[in-house]
């Protein structure tokens, strides 16, 4: 499959609902919603290095789609680790920074999200670009699977907000983004399939070709761990990848209603 076809593939399977993780949709206006204390969302917002690049609409409303996370997402501790208010807050932040947009996205919600205090080890099940799959356990810092599970090394979150360039938490709720979920009264449907198609095919072969400054070369292995790996790039080093790559940086920022480069996220150790 040439890459124009694969690149139309992702993104219309994207327009079609296609998240990797088949769970009830994320729905604000089914029930009560769920909401943060006062106390909550003053916490939630110190733990987001973004939170300056936010406007008032965006702030109002991230603390609700964080709440949907917190409440209904079940947060697991590996390997002995004690999972606090703060880990649950700084993670579903993270996540629901990726449904800001003026024509959101939304991702279903996994059903649990288990947190191990450092990389962990995982057996390939699906078979690389040759048709192989490796018997030998990968060591990982994050995994979405299908069973509506998430896995993240805390070591590897806690990097990112300080300023890392890999962000565990964005790359995985990257996979499960939706792009086709039911429009919200008012909200313009995603019209611009064509600019994604020809935008990301080329950053994606330009990967692949000659590398990048910005783009993890793990995107180079297909075009859902490349939106992936630009997705992290995008929120962690936002003025490099406008720099590098204006036209994909120009696409996302539209869809994701944040402009990461107008100035640096306010990263620091906040754990």
């Amino acid at each position: 499959m040439n890459t124009v076809a694969a690149i139309t593939v992702l993104v219309g399977s994207l327009i079609a609902a296609a998240g990797i993780i088949a769970y009830p949709r994320l729905r604000l206006l089914v029930r009560a919603p769920a909401r943060l204390n006062e106390r909550e969302r003053a916490r939630l917002l110190a733990l987001l290095p973004w939170r300056g690049l936010l406007d008032a609409r965006q702030l109002e409303r991230l603390p609700r789609l964080a709440a949907r996370l917190v409440t209904d997402v079940r947060f697991i501790g590996c390997q002995g680790l004690d999972v606090t208010h703060d880990m649950r807050l700084a993670i579903a932040g993270q996540a629901s920074l990726l449904c800001l947009g003026a024509t959101p996205g939304t991702f279903a919600l996994p059903g649990e999200v288990l947190i191990y205090p450092d990389a962990f080890y995982i057996h390939q099940t699906e078979p690389d670009e040759n048709g192989l799959v490796d018997d030998l356990p990968l060591l990982a810092s994050g995994e979405a699977w299908d069973d509506s599970r998430v896995v993240l090394s805390w070591t590897d979150v806690e990097a990112a907000l300080a300023g890392a360039p890999h962000n565990v938490v964005l790359h995985e709720f990257a996979h499960l983004l939706d792009f086709a979920a039911p429009a919200q009264e008012g909200a313009p449907p995603m019209a611009d399939a064509d600019r994604w198609t020809h935008v990301f095919g080329e950053a994606f072969e330009q990967l692949r070709e000659q590398g990048s400054p910005v783009i993890d070369i793990y995107g180079a292995q297909n075009l859902a761990e490349f939106f992936a790996v630009a997705v992290e790039a995008f929120f962690q080093r936002g003025a490099e990848l406008a720099s590098h790559h204006t036209e994909l940086y120009r696409t996302m920022a539209a869809y994701f209603d944040i402009d990461t480069a107008r100035q640096p996220p306010a990263f620091e150790d906040l754990f």
